[in-house]
């Protein structure tokens, strides 16, 4: 089976959807697959070619030109956008005839790309839902122009109903696009997870020499490295350590990058929040020594009925960790890790029961101690990325033998 594997974001990118896109893609391969994957040059890097072509264990990877996303302006974030959608249909189109055009969201114009690249090759149309991207744009105020919010509405309901079929990441995607009026069989549910590959074995001395670089000994350590983005509600965070000030034991560690890291950090400054450390973005292996240093794993989202129907990947890379995790999200995260008895829980935006938990967790070494310490192996045995790969292949596979459609 000949797939042909549309994702903006790919290695050597840092991110939950990258390393997804990867893990994916190089286990389709191992399933028997002809995989090329069609991908943007790195976001950090402004690109100079249009194409250019590359194999990989076996992985077929065409990188296309994108303008470049700055981060800073939403009309530059579209037109990053749209490049790749038009770039990504001139690389499609370079493909030998594939049998699926399989192509990731969020955002939509990928999976635009994917429909028409479908067509014009006469092959099967699938495409993965990794976030209800209208919807979260609409409650995030990322989008506030009512004629832009019903035209994107548009054109996700024309991809979802053109697709052949629709793979999402939770339960509660699919029980929403059931509500929307999708048919439930047109959909099947494939879950985030761990490559089981990829070491959880955390070395203590790496743990003890980031808290000797960063002044920590001693510390009790609440550490987030993730997207700094308006939908993880970080100034949660921020405000709890303020209310924490005077438990001068317990710091807070946030990595990565996003559009809300200079406001954090404004915020920080104008608080004096000595207790908060903001750090650049790390390498995935980079943030080894960071976990081994972590007492808890923040894992956040901000308060609303969407996002309880959210599972966080960063959820995954802590328990992939084997750290206990400090969780701000209900619904199917929390019932994730009460299952695995692998964390603590606070109500989401909400500074002063995060600042309670973390109090009551630091200053009571058996609640710690209740929490599993094995959590990793008891989680790849619903989360492990090679056999969800196994079941994405499965259903391409399903896909492309059936002739039933649906309009």
């Amino acid at each position: 089976m000949k797939v042909l594997y549309i994702t903006q974001h790919f290695p050597p990118e840092i991110g939950a959807a990258q390393a997804r896109a990867y893990d994916m893609s190089m286990n389709l391969v191992e399933e028997g697959c002809d995989v090329t994957v069609a991908t943007a040059f790195p976001n950090h890097v402004p690109s100079k070619k249009l194409m250019q072509t590359s194999k990989h264990l076996g992985l077929n990877v065409i990188r296309t030109f994108v303008v470049q996303d700055t981060k800073k302006s939403s009309r530059r974030r579209m037109l990053n956008y749209l490049s790749f959608m038009m770039t990504s249909i001139i690389a499609g189109l370079t493909v030998k005839k594939p049998d699926v055009v399989f192509a990731t969201t969020p955002q939509l114009f990928a999976g635009l790309s994917g429909y028409i690249v479908s067509k014009l090759k006469r092959a099967k149309f699938v495409i993965e839902v990794r976030d209800l991207w209208v919807d979260f744009a609409e409650v995030l105020n990322q989008i506030n122009n009512k004629r832009v919010l019903k035209l994107a509405r548009k054109l996700e309901w024309f991809l979802f109903k053109k697709a052949d079929h629709i793979i999402v990441v939770t339960q509660g995607y699919k029980r929403y696009l059931i509500e929307k009026g999708i048919p439930e069989d047109k959909i099947d549910v494939i879950t985030n997870g761990v490559n089981p590959h990829e070491t959880g074995v955390l070395v203590p001395e790496e743990g003890s020499m980031i808290r000797e670089q960063y002044g920590l000994e001693n510390q009790f350590i609440i550490l987030y490295a993730g997207n700094m983005g308006i939908a993880q509600g970080l100034k949660t965070v921020l405000e709890a350590a303020e209310n924490l000030l005077e438990h001068p034991s317990i710091t807070f560690v946030l990595i990565g990058e996003g559009a809300e890291k200079v406001r954090l950090q404004a915020y920080r400054e104008e608080k004096k929040l000595t207790n908060v450390l903001i750090l650049d973005s790390r390498a995935k292996q980079e943030l080894h020594g960071f976990y081994a240093a972590a007492d808890l794993c923040l894992v956040v989202l901000k308060n609303h009925p969407l996002f309880e129907i959210t599972i966080p990947s960063k959820l995954f890379d802590c328990l992939a960790m084997n750290k206990p995790v400090l969780l701000g999200i209900g619904g199917e995260s929390k019932e994730i890790v009460k299952s695995l008895n692998a964390g603590l829980f606070f109500e989401p935006e909400d500074p002063e029961s995060l600042a309670e938990v973390v109090v009551e967790a630091a200053s009571n070494p058996a609640i710690m101690n209740e929490l599993e310490k094995d959590v990793r192996s008891k989680m790849l045995l619903s989360y492990n990325r090679q056999e969800l790969s196994k079941n994405l292949a499965k259903r391409l596979r399903a896909t492309l033998h059936s002739s039933k459609g649906w309009s």
